[in-house]
């Protein structure tokens, strides 16, 4: 054989089976250009000159990986789907006289022109586009970008060694499948599966009970902190049991149907039920992929989109009031100076403070068990935040006198998470309970992740008192908070803010004025690196939803061609046990909408059974906007539902093409 003939037989067999090698190479040039865009974008980035870069290089960073992992798992799971249809086509070759080193040469040649394509096409447009993402990850993240053009050479060297590996390990995949089979198990290779599956009833009561598990864990759980720790878990069960109950328990419930006779025995039903086992023992784990790339798709989309059209809400719960200064054991001095600063420099400013919020407390974190406070160290998931004021400073920023006696305490409960009882213990002191509905917060919660808390004592006393009967007599020293809002927008605040940290950096507050330390935040300031944290996120977002829709495109075009020569075979031995070629058309168009429709409701009924879990991981990241995170995720369901219709759509056509040809073929 001369020395290009491999290469011509390599050429020759992609040019024939174009119709699946060419979405392949298609899906993976766009892979290769989203992980060296993303690459680029986190190599690129001046962490030290970008306010919050460091956060966006780190999310840039995670994407990376995230894409590396999808890419080995999805271009393995779409090559299996090549290879069952060109098993045929191998053994023709085995037995007409080619050893299977000559057919190793020519998949070695196949797939070293696929990698090649796929390498170059994918970084030569991610160079190309590379410009256009650097300029809309900006216009996210309202900044100018502090990134320079260029081509970073880790990231080349990345993607070709990272794609060159992954088609390296299924060309060796190939080879040993073809090494491994039998000339005639190559000939009938791309029709296994033809026997009845059977009912694995085992695996699918585990189905069951490990997407059951799943669901109960996201609906059950209460608190943010323990959402967060358990998400990945509840995420493993659901992954599994949708594996399982698409593998064994749809066989298991069409297993029963059958079984049923009087169900069974009509003609309608009889060729749909059979029809769908078959589909079922070929699709099943094609189909909870797709399954499980749209749940992904939904929760990517829905929460980042979420997450970065609410920054306002964000930024305002985490900053309830535009400038809080926090001074920690301040003495009378300092507090009258801070209060005198900001007249003054709020009067230069020709602005005034408003909702403002002046007050001395004692800060602590308890683990709450019933209605008892106690320092503990282990996970709790009635971790609880507690404000201590003593009942003269709550009567003079309040206005109110509880009057209380020794052992009485006034309880704000802004949750109504504590318990309904008469006492209240804080460490091992116990004090009759009295609640007020004065608003402590000033009408604004800024702690959405855990249980908050105000307590008023009597006196300084009562205070220390609780207080040394904690474990390790715990400490907390009194803070000074003075917050305050005022009219103007980013700028203005930013600028006031920076005035008063300037004023007292020159130690303008006098030699009487002693505080262990001073800190100022403002929302204007932290807007930037809010903005960079979860602008960052949507953009990956977004990327990561293309990355799923493509993967849920290829795997549904591969189902589509798969179907499509498997049904054109059903279509003349149906037709020949005397059904007419409407009746046959009408049976298969049934299992087929059924079959590729099932994927996607099951993905809702996921992202429906985990909106309360991902309600409260929101709520860890200050996004507490119920309408807001209902209208991303029902926005996000309506949209992506219309594009996987449009996406079964255009396929089909695919499908009823190869149908048509092939029945024509055999008449």
């Amino acid at each position: 054989m001369g020395k290009g003939f491999y290469w011509k037989l390599a050429l020759q067999s992609l040019k024939k089976n174009r119709r699946v090698y060419f979405p392949f190479l298609l899906s993976s040039t766009g892979i290769v250009i989203m992980y060296y865009i993303l690459n680029a974008l986190s190599l690129s980035i001046d962490q030290d000159a970008m306010y919050g870069g460091g956060s966006v290089a780190a999310v840039m960073a995670l994407g990376v990986y995230v894409i590396a992992v999808f890419a080995v798992l999805f271009l393995f799971y779409t090559n299996s789907f090549i290879m069952k249809r060109r098993k045929k086509e191998l053994g023709l070759y085995n037995i007409l006289g080619m050893q299977k080193w000559h057919i190793a040469k020519m998949i070695f040649r196949e797939t070293l022109l696929t990698a090649a394509c796929a390498i170059l096409l994918g970084l030569g447009l991610g160079v190309l586009f590379s410009k256009a993402m650097f300029l809309l990850l900006g216009k996210i993240l309202a900044v100018e970008l502090p990134i320079l053009f260029l081509v970073p050479p880790r990231a080349v060297l990345n993607t070709v060694w990272l794609f060159f590996g992954i088609f390296f390990a299924i060309m060796l995949y190939n080879i040993l499948q073809v090494r491994l089979s039998k000339p005639i198990e190559l000939l009938h290779g791309g029709e296994t599966g033809e026997k009845e599956p059977k009912a694995h009833w085992l695996l699918a009561v585990l189905g069951i009970l490990l997407l059951g598990g799943g669901y109960y864990l996201a609906v059950t759980i209460t608190s943010p902190l323990d959402a967060l720790s358990f998400f990945f878990v509840a995420v493993i069960l659901v992954i599994l049991g949708t594996y399982l109950l698409f593998i064994t328990g749809i066989t298991a419930l069409l297993k029963l149907l059958k079984k049923n006779k009087g169900f069974y025995y009509r003609s309608n039903h009889f060729t749909t039920v059979s029809g769908m086992l078959y589909r079922m023992k070929q699709n099943a784990a094609g189909l909870a992929s797709i399954c499980i790339l749209f749940t992904c798709l939904l929760v990517t989309v829905s929460t980042t989109f979420c997450l970065y059209t609410g920054m306002d809400d964000l930024i305002r719960a985490r900053y309830p009031r535009n400038i809080m200064i926090s001074a920690v054991n301040a003495n009378e001095a300092a507090k009258e100076g801070i209060r005198t600063a900001v007249e003054e420099e709020c009067e230069k400013a020709g602005v005034k403070p408003l909702r403002v919020l002046d007050r001395t407390y004692r800060f602590l974190t308890a683990a709450r068990k019933d209605n008892r406070f106690l320092m503990d160290e282990s996970f709790s998931s009635t971790y609880s935040v507690i404000e201590l004021f003593t009942q003269e400073e709550f009567v003079r920023f309040s206005g109110q006198d509880p009057k209380l006696t020794e052992n009485e305490v006034l309880l704000s409960d802004p949750r109504n998470t504590f318990p309904q009882t008469d006492s209240l213990v804080l460490g091992s002191t116990e004090f009759r309970l009295k609640k007020t509905d004065y608003d402590f917060s000033g009408g604004e919660l800024n702690a959405l992740i855990y249980e908050t808390y105000y307590l008023v004592l009597p006196d300084e006393a009562a205070v220390e008192k609780a207080l040394g009967t904690m474990e390790g007599e715990y400490e907390a020293l009194p803070r000074y908070a003075y917050e305050f809002d005022i009219e103007g927008g980013r700028e203005e605040i930013a600028s006031l803010s920076r005035t008063l940290e300037e004023r007292w950096a020159s130690g303008k507050m006098g030699s009487a004025v002693s505080f262990e330390y001073l800190s100022i935040e403002d929302s204007a300031r932290s807007y930037e690196s809010f903005f960079s944290l979860y602008g960052g996120l949507f953009f990956l977002g977004m990327f990561l939803g293309l990355l799923f829709l493509l993967g849920t495109v290829l795997i549904i075009y591969y189902k589509q061609v798969s179907e499509g020569y498997e049904d054109a075979k059903r279509f003349s031995i149906m037709q020949q046990v005397g059904m007419s070629h409407k009746e046959v058309k009408k049976s298969i168009h049934s299992q087929v909408l059924l079959v590729f429709f099932l994927p996607l409701f099951t993905a809702v009924l996921h992202l429906i059974f985990a909106f309360p879990m991902l309600r409260k991981i929101l709520a860890l990241l200050n996004m507490g906007n119920l309408s807001l995170i209902l209208l991303s995720t029902v926005g996000s369901i309506v949209v992506f539902t219309l594009i996987y219709t449009a996406i079964y759509a255009v396929t089909a056509r695919t499908y009823y093409k190869i149908v048509s040809t092939e029945e024509e073929s055999r008449q």
